[in-house]
């Protein structure tokens, strides 16, 4: 960013105690102007004092019922088999528990839940399927997952059986279905409201939050025929790309359990990746859709804000996503196991026309059909490194193997040059927490629970505890739609329809290690179109070699860089990010089908 005739200085803000100290530019009109490009990506270390009192006598007891009513509500004639599992020691062993399933499951059940969602919405509506069906069949499908991955946060089993019972009656009484996802299992990220249930969004101090009715987004899909049968985990403070919470701790990677599946979308990564739930839905405010999609082997798609409603959610801010704030919007949005499912949810959601009496947030566009581009029709650059943090070793290869591919089927791919990355992701670091944390601080008061150490790291971000004032608020916001026009005016001189970017600097991480977002944080600010997808490249220690004379430019990719294990990354998959311009998600998913196609011959 420039400015007229800056002077540089310096001052020093106490808020709550915490120091802070911060580079910013005045002006002659009195305003503060801060030079992105030297301000740091985070501020001081939170003033936030655990209560282990509190936390013990009148909150772990909660925890524990919690925990008991999971344990309960799980089927145990489908749990794997112990002699399966023997020696196994799912936290830190390289275990793959993708290939469980077919060990354990019977023919049908291994065949309904190995099927697509938009075939199973199919085959339910011709007669083929009951509802009961495959609502069972998943249930045993989700019963493995969740006993591998820890992947549930509430189990509804019951209820979805029941659901699914009476969606069938339906069907056999009038031969109709009562919408285009009729009978079809759908998991649900926790932190959305549920009606009747408790919605705690990692927070301990939410576990006495029942919600009285569904967030807008629950109602839409049951009245589009979803059947509801499990609700997933997410880490607490939604601040993470992993998935840790005080109330069910860990959930694991199905390709490699020791791993992270990502987050804050954990469980539903974790879901999808293990087959046990045909369509997922998650959230994103800094790539949690994305990064459990890319770290799980799925698909996931981040719209543009304002597509799919965020009514009704808990969430780290004061409005607890009742609404979207005017820092950086939080999406909502599918994840599945192949692009026409993406397509799946999406035409049935805007079909639906929820803004006309749901939601006056969302903008009022249906979905619009548009053609398959042609290959020779797409113009794709390919993002190698965005100028901060290099990405590892399997990250770089898929990159050049999917370009390559793209190429070959006549493409016209080009390399593109990152534009002024870092400066990005400190304006969207700092719109994160302008309010000082505020909100999040006062949840974690109420219980006193013990920080995580990524939720310590995220109430830095930005200017940590310190709380901008609203000129200061408002700089940061102006900052955000000058950058939004940059990008707009860049793809347009640089003639491209899409990028390919990697989704994170590397595969699944190991637990509670990653502190870099730029790779997704950067389309959140700009609000741009997202689709996260297998690049059908896996890491492979033999060839991705860490190159240990790397020198790295900075203090992020440092961090980063050394996070990099070829030997515990092995067999991953390596999950890439399609960009498209804004509100261009029938656009997007179109070019993503045409993609997946040549990467996958």
């Amino acid at each position: 960013m420039t400015t007229d005739s800056p002077v540089s200085t310096a001052y020093t803000t106490y808020h709550k105690g915490a120091h802070v100290n911060t580079n910013h530019k005045a002006h002659a009109d009195g305003l503060v102007h801060f030079d992105h490009a030297t301000e740091p990506l985070y501020g001081a270390e939170t003033t936030y004092q655990e209560n282990p009192e509190l936390y013990q006598t009148e909150w772990v007891p909660k925890i524990n019922a919690y925990r008991q009513a999971i344990v309960d509500a799980i089927p145990k004639e489908y749990l794997v088999p112990q002699e399966l599992l023997a020696g196994v020691d799912l936290d830190n062993d390289n275990f793959n528990a993708t290939l469980i399933p077919a060990k354990v499951l019977d023919e049908e059940s291994l065949k309904i839940t190995e099927s697509t969602a938009t075939e199973l919405v199919a085959k339910i509506a011709s007669g083929e399927y009951t509802s009961v069906q495959v609502t069972t069949a998943f249930i045993k499908r989700a019963t493995i997952a969740h006993q591998l991955t820890n992947c549930g946060m509430e189990i509804l089993f019951k209820e979805g059986l029941a659901r699914a019972k009476e969606l069938d009656e339906i069907f056999a009484k009038t031969g109709k279905t009562v919408g285009p996802l009729h009978g079809l299992p759908v998991s649900l990220k926790e932190h959305y409201y549920f009606k009747g249930r408790v919605t705690t969004g990692g927070y301990v101090c939410n576990l006495t939050n029942v919600t009285p009715e569904h967030g807008v987004t629950t109602l839409t899909l049951e009245e589009l025929g979803a059947v509801f049968y499990i609700r997933t985990s997410n880490p607490q403070s939604l601040m993470h790309l992993c998935s840790y919470n005080n109330i069910t701790g860990r959930t694991r990677n199905p390709w490699n359990t020791s791993l992270s599946p990502g987050g804050s979308s954990s469980g539903e990564g974790a879901i999808s990746g293990m087959k046990a739930a045909p369509l997922s839905v998650g959230t994103d405010i800094g790539g949690s859709i994305r990064a459990p999609a890319a770290f799980c082997g799925g698909f996931g798609l981040k719209p543009t804000t304002h597509r799919i409603s965020m009514a009704g959610g808990v969430g780290g801010g004061e409005a607890a996503y009742n609404t979207i704030k005017e820092g950086v919007g939080c999406s909502m949005g599918p994840m599945a196991n192949s692009v026409e499912d993406l397509e799946l949810f999406m035409k049935a959601y805007l079909d639906s026309e929820p803004w006309v009496a749901k939601d006056q947030q969302l903008i009022p566009v249906p979905w619009r059909e548009v053609p398959v581009p042609k290959p020779q029709e797409l113009t794709i650059g390919i993002v190698y490194d965005d100028g901060v943090v290099k990405p590892h070793p399997p990250v770089v290869r898929a990159l050049k193997e999917v370009a390559a591919k793209l190429k070959a089927a006549g493409v016209n791919v080009v390399e593109w040059e990152s534009y002024e990355v870092y400066q990005v992701a400190e304006i969207c670091n700092v719109l994160y927490d302008y309010d000082g944390n505020y909100s999040s601080l006062k949840k974690f008061s109420t219980s006193g629970e013990p920080l995580a150490e990524l939720t310590k790291h995220a109430l830095k971000f930005g200017k940590g505890d310190y709380s901008l004032s609203v000129r200061e608020a408002n700089f940061y916001v102006n900052s955000r739609e000058s950058y939004r026009q940059k990008y707009q005016d860049l793809f347009n001189s640089r003639g491209v329809d899409f990028l390919i970017a990697p989704t994170y600097v590397g595969t699944a991480p190991k637990p509670n290690t990653v502190h870099y977002w730029g790779y997704t944080s950067l389309w959140n600010l700009l609000d741009q179109t997202c689709v996260t997808f297998p690049s059908r490249v896996f890491a492979d220690k033999n060839i991705d070699v860490k190159d240990v004379d790397y020198k790295p430019r900075n203090e992020h990719e440092e961090y980063e860089y050394n996070l990099y294990d070829a030997e515990k990354s092995h067999g991953s998959p390596v999950g890439l990010t399609l960009v498209g311009r804004r509100y261009t998600e029938e656009k997007a998913l179109k070019a993503m089908k045409v993609i997946d196609e040549i990467i996958s011959a």
